[in-house]
């Protein structure tokens, strides 16, 4: 059935179906700014609710890391990795009903194999002891019993968001991304209003050594139904790819076939290499979350995870958007032998990235605290917290280049066929990473910035020993040199030099208007000054990345007038 359907299906035009990778990002940037504000709204209440001493959500921010590792290794990364480049070849070559029939399969095996993923991963929680035996390593904290029962809770999120992943790539083969755009900031909205309930049921008062059995039981049970509501946001991020799915003819279910079947089984065995490159910064974060939870002092595992919270809006907002974009488009290239246009795409997209990235993370370093102050320092959160989030955050901003950077880079390996040399280099680091860990931690007795210094480190030795790779790949698969993009290096001085500038007048006006710490119209203005400088900056040195911003800008407008 399925051959005689593909056989009379026209070849797709897989190559044709990505043009429009501007407004691509600029729609996926604006999904995932949404969702970030909104994703601040949502730290903001916890640390209102929770504070910064809380033992339970130490717990529970550890354990929420344990779904979202296997979101970004069998959803976001690997396995939709794995799938967007096998149905772009099924498009291709034999058509989209081919296509879609490979989704199906994925889809049908993938559900089963994160059922019993997430089986295991809750009866190995439960039945693993407090205390690992030789090393004495209290490994879930101090609070073992939330941290085991916080983990059972919200595991299976990992089946619902994984699958969600799966469709959202399937669909952006289809050149379709506003559902899973979208999904994020659905997200955040249910668990925001299910903290607004919270509040209201248990109180936002925080709790101190006072209140003893009876304060911790009361988070708990205050995690509980943050948990539930988080539950009930991943079915509802699979939910709203439904419509679109249906738009894009992959909602007819595809009859099973063993060929197909077969097919969906390599899409699977590729991943499995792509797993550890493409989430190595997330296994990082939760290797920390874990030695925070043990190294540090309670409080350390919070408030380390909202510094990396705050870190991830620039990182977010532009790379893993320009990332999610042009993947397809870099496939597709791949696909056609296309490897000069490739690497320049590649090239570009970093340019583009770090025009935005650059500013923010020499911004936020400059302003970590005040910028900590006006997001948490609320409720029962202390000016103790603000200090140990800031010191996390400053160290955090040196890896939001590479950070933003290493994403890219693997996807530009898995569209040239390599899954090995990310999986290698990432082994290296995540192994480099612990150590670093222990020597900031231990050795020199650093806080949660030793955490996030060891990942910052880390993360620019990984993109180190990457591009060249990458380049020479490039290289052999075009079987002679390719032509990088013209004047990369002087492009990316003109952006330093803007960025210093803005670091500059962002920091001058914050010390000069002394405002307090905790006041929001003076880090705005410190803000506004920075980004004013950066674009005039970037004016001045003739910037082509702000250039081409602002010719698309005069564009838009001039049709607006013309209309």
């Amino acid at each position: 059935m399925i051959q005689s359907e593909v056989a009379a299906t026209p070849q797709s035009d897989v190559g044709g179906r990505h043009k429009r990778l501007v407004a691509r990002t600029v729609l996926i940037s604006f999904f995932t700014a949404v969702s970030r504000v909104l994703g601040y709204g949502r730290e903001a209440l916890t640390a209102a609710l929770f504070g910064d001493t809380s033992a339970v959500y130490d717990a529970f921010v550890t354990a929420w890391r344990v779904p979202n590792l296997f979101r970004r290794l069998l959803g976001e990364g690997a396995v939709s990795a794995s799938l967007v480049r096998a149905m772009t070849q099924e498009d291709h070559e034999r058509g989209n009903d081919a296509g879609r029939a490979l989704m199906w399969e994925t889809l049908r095996l993938a559900a089963w194999i994160l059922f019993a993923l997430t089986v295991v991963v809750m009866g190995a929680v439960a039945l693993m002891p407090d205390v690992m035996p030789v090393t004495g390593w209290r490994w879930l904290g101090d609070d073992a019993a939330a941290m085991r029962e916080l983990t059972v809770q919200v595991t299976p999120y990992v089946i619902a968001i994984c699958l969600a992943a799966l469709a959202g790539g399937a669909l952006s083969v289809r050149e379709r991304f506003t559902g899973t755009s979208a999904g994020p900031g659905v997200m955040n909205v249910i668990a925001i209003l299910t903290l607004v309930l919270i509040g209201w049921r248990f109180g936002w008062e925080g709790i101190g050594p006072a209140d003893g059995e009876a304060g911790r039981e009361r988070h708990l049970d205050m995690a509980r139904w943050f948990s539930w509501g988080l539950l009930a946001s991943g079915v509802a991020q699979l939910v709203l790819l439904v419509p679109e799915l249906r738009a894009a003819k992959l909602l007819e279910r595809a009859t099973p076939s063993p060929e197909m079947r077969a097919k969906a089984v390599l899409v699977l065995k590729t991943s499995l290499p792509l797993a550890l490159g493409a989430a190595v910064y997330q296994i990082n974060v939760l290797v920390d979350s874990f030695m925070a939870n043990n190294l540090l002092e309670v409080g350390g595992a919070s408030t380390y995870y909202y510094a990396n919270r705050i870190q991830q809006l620039p990182l977010a907002l532009v790379a893993t958007a320009a990332t999610s974009a042009v993947f397809p488009a870099m496939q597709a290239l791949a696909q056609t032998r296309s490897f000069g246009d490739l690497r320049r795409m590649h090239e570009q997209t970093h340019l583009g990235i770090a025009f935005i990235a650059l500013p923010a993370s020499v911004g936020l370093f400059v302003l970590a605290t005040p910028v900590t102050s006006v997001l948490l320092e609320h409720g029962a959160f202390s000016e103790r917290g603000v200090e140990r989030t800031a010191d996390a955050i400053a160290m955090l901003c040196i890896a939001l280049i590479p950070g933003g950077a290493l994403s890219l880079i693997s996807r530009a390996y898995f569209a040239l066929g390599d899954y090995r040399t990310p999986v290698k280099v990432s082994v290296a680091m995540l192994v480099l990473n612990v150590l670093l860990n222990f020597a900031f931690v231990v050795g020199l007795g650093m806080d949660t910035g030793g955490l996030a210094l060891a990942t910052a480190l880390v993360s620019w030795l990984n993109v180190a020993v990457l591009i060249p790779g990458l380049n020479r790949r490039l290289r052999e698969q075009q079987g002679g040199e390719v032509p990088g993009l013209p004047g990369f290096g002087s492009r990316v001085v003109r952006m330093v030099a803007a960025t210093a500038a803005c670091g500059l007048a962002a920091f001058g006006v914050y010390a000069a208007s002394g405002v307090e710490r905790g006041s929001a119209l003076g880090l705005f203005a410190a803000i506004a000054s920075g980004i004013t400088t950066y674009i005039v900056a970037a004016q001045l040195l003739g910037c082509p990345e702000w250039v081409e911003i602002r010719q698309r800008l005069a564009g838009k407008l001039r049709r607006r007038l013309e209309r």
